[in-house]
């Protein structure tokens, strides 16, 4: 295989590893710094090229210029983040070595907001009116490094019954814990409609823990072995459980039993207790 061959391949795994709602998230959080510095021009996300461009996570924030905006002659400040300039990770990468993280940037300096509709946050309020107030979770992760073991969130539930539990699923997660009400929601937009009536949002590290920290709701994050906490974490009204053992954080994207053991190491009285503490702190016991 040529060397060209092997670039490319490199660059299509940087690309397929680094896409999703949590890192267009970040990308908010960047632009919402940068424009707090310069109030006057607003902000454009650009990919690599320093081409202009959008993402439905974004839409109704007002400090985000479109493409069409720019095309159209507003004078912005550009930010560069994009799959394959992520600020959190050093390039080049593979699914096989996994992420290194650049321990330069901090998520907790740069955090977004997100503007959901009336429509988006009714999803949630009226779930409160009905229910009363709840907690969310959601145990399933795409990666699986990320995930707490499904039978521990059964004991969770159980160990709580004082609290009432919702879960919002998926077309790719379909097993709902026992004792958790089984919210379907269509898309990410919909989950965060949920979230921003939740009292607390309880989960592994993903994409969702961005989104709480941007709505300002509480979070436990069953944090494990994988991810760099200082890197990506420790947002406030954010209680991260780590299990941080030999070679953490690896950020490997392939399945790991260092990451898998990590997660399994973490008790549910350890949950128990982080979640009985955010929701002590929050006023909210």
């Amino acid at each position: 295989m040529s060397r060209g061959w092997l670039v490319a391949i490199t660059v299509w795994c940087s690309r397929r590893c680094d896409v999703g709602f949590g890192d267009e998230i970040l990308a908010a959080g960047q632009a919402q710094r940068l424009y707090a510095h310069n109030p006057f021009r607003r902000v454009a996300i650009c990919d690599q090229q320093s081409r202009p461009r959008w993402h439905p996570i974004w839409d109704g924030n007002p400090i985000l210029a479109t493409p069409a905006d720019v095309d159209q002659g507003e004078d912005v400040q550009r930010l560069m983040n994009a799959p394959g300039c992520r600020p959190y990770i050093v390039y080049p990468f593979t699914e096989d070595t996994g992420w290194t993280f650049n321990t330069a940037f901090r998520a907790r300096e740069h955090v977004a907001r997100i503007y959901l509709t009336v429509d988006e946050l009714r999803f949630g309020v009226q779930l409160q009116q009905q229910i009363g107030p709840y907690v969310l979770i959601e145990p399933y992760s795409k990666h699986d490094n990320l995930r707490w073991p499904f039978e521990s969130w059964v004991t969770l539930i159980a160990a709580l019954p004082d609290l009432t539990f919702v879960q919002h699923t998926h077309v790719e997660s379909t097993r709902v814990v026992p004792g958790a009400r089984d919210v379907m929601t269509r898309t990410f937009r919909d989950a965060c409609g949920l979230l921003a009536s939740a009292r607390l949002y309880v989960r592994g590290e993903s994409g969702m823990c961005h989104a709480a920290a941007a709505l300002g709701i509480p979070q436990v994050t069953i944090w494990g072995g994988c991810m760099d906490w200082n890197v990506l974490g420790g947002y406030p009204k954010q209680i991260g459980i780590l299990n941080y053992t030999g070679g953490s954080p690896c950020g490997r994207w392939h399945p790991c039993d260092h990451c898998r053991r990590a997660m399994a190491e973490i008790s549910v009285e350890q949950v128990v207790q982080s979640i009985q503490t955010m929701l002590t702190q929050e006023g909210a016991a």
